[in-house]
């Protein structure tokens, strides 16, 4: 990563940071990712582009630091990130949806002005790439993948994806509770009740109404 490893510590630097993150989400709410300046984001922070260049190469490093904050303050643990039990997918939608729904009108905005541009590319990209740190990290503790590590944090990164834009999409006629519910019976493919069957209806009308299975 770039340069804003080397100064998080200090006072000064957690301002700059923080300054800086909420710029760069500022612009976001309004413009496309690829019309944000540098000179927007430091107008708007009040941060001078030599300051700036101290902390970020360019506006891409500060994307992909704001989106590994943004993981490690909803503070997703690896055993619920990687659906290491039965509750996995309740946890992780419970805490990831709760963090949007408190900043549901930022997101909503964000994702509105940028849904046809290169942001949401780029952000899949960077969640992927962070998956497989942790995914290297969780081998060097002794855990090994039953799958090729490129399928799993692709089809993770995938999930967590669509499942926060499908939010986003339907947040205003469904609540983050009902959003969750039907996500968690989607993946147990419990998608339909049966209904009663009739002497009129045919094997086949019966057949539309079973759940599917592998």
């Amino acid at each position: 990563m770039g340069r804003f490893t080397e100064q998080k510590g200090h006072i000064t630097a957690r301002r700059t940071y923080a300054l800086l993150k909420g710029a760069l989400l500022t612009q976001l709410s309004a413009l496309p990712f690829e019309q944000v300046t540098l000179t927007d984001i430091c107008s708007t922070s009040l941060i001078s582009r030599s300051t700036f260049y101290r902390y970020f190469e360019d506006k891409y490093e500060l994307l992909n630091y704001c989106l590994k904050l943004l993981l490690d303050e909803i503070g997703l643990s690896e055993d619920v990130i990687y659906f290491m039990d039965s509750n996995s997918m309740q946890e992780v939608l419970t805490i990831l949806l709760r963090h949007i729904e408190e900043n549901r009108v930022l997101y909503q905005k964000i994702y509105n002005a940028n849904k046809e541009g290169e942001l949401i590319p780029i952000i899949r990209k960077g969640l992927i790439q962070i998956l497989q740190d942790k995914v290297l990290a969780a081998e060097e503790q002794g855990y090994r993948l039953k799958i090729p590590a490129e399928i799993f944090t692709t089809l993770t990164a995938d999930l967590y994806f669509d499942i926060v834009t499908c939010y986003l999409e339907y947040a205003d006629q469904f609540s983050a509770e009902v959003f969750i519910d039907s996500v968690c019976q989607f993946t147990k493919r419990d998608f339909f009740s049966y209904r009663i069957r009739t002497r009129r209806q045919s094997r086949k009308e019966e057949m539309i109404w079973k759940p599917w299975s592998c």
